[in-house]
């Protein structure tokens, strides 16, 4: 009976080892599916034409690197939330921004953060 206990005890932790295994994958996951909607978005906004579209498609990207930071920092990805975190300070400056030419290049910046922090979570596994 105690045998059975112990091994019942054991087969237990590890399995909640594993289980944390995989919801942080799934984490780091989330952290770059935000990533990649965040990209789009500040690529879209890059790309838009009126003032209005810019500012719309910005903010929506802005929410969506926040999220992808929220995760990188679940995930235990510093290197990837500081992207994350760029990003949404560079979408943030853009939303402020009168000068188009200049609120462009911000929503540039935001771009390739965003895209950066594709390329640092799956090293932070």
């Amino acid at each position: 009976m105690k045998k059975s206990i112990a091994t019942l005890t054991l087969m237990l932790v590890c399995s909640g080892a594993l289980c944390h295994a995989q919801t942080k994958g799934n984490d780091c996951i989330m952290a770059v599916t935000y990533s990649e909607m965040a990209y789009k978005d500040f690529k879209n906004a890059f790309k838009a034409d009126s003032s209005e579209d810019v500012q719309n498609k910005t903010a929506k990207a802005v929410k969506s690197a926040t999220e992808a930071a929220a995760f990188s920092n679940i995930c235990n990805c510093s290197l990837a939330k500081n992207y994350a975190l760029n990003a949404v300070t560079f979408g943030n400056k853009a939303l402020k921004e009168a000068d188009p030419a200049k609120q462009k290049k911000l929503v540039k910046q935001a771009m390739d953060m965003s895209l950066d922090v594709m390329t640092a979570t799956p090293n932070c596994k």
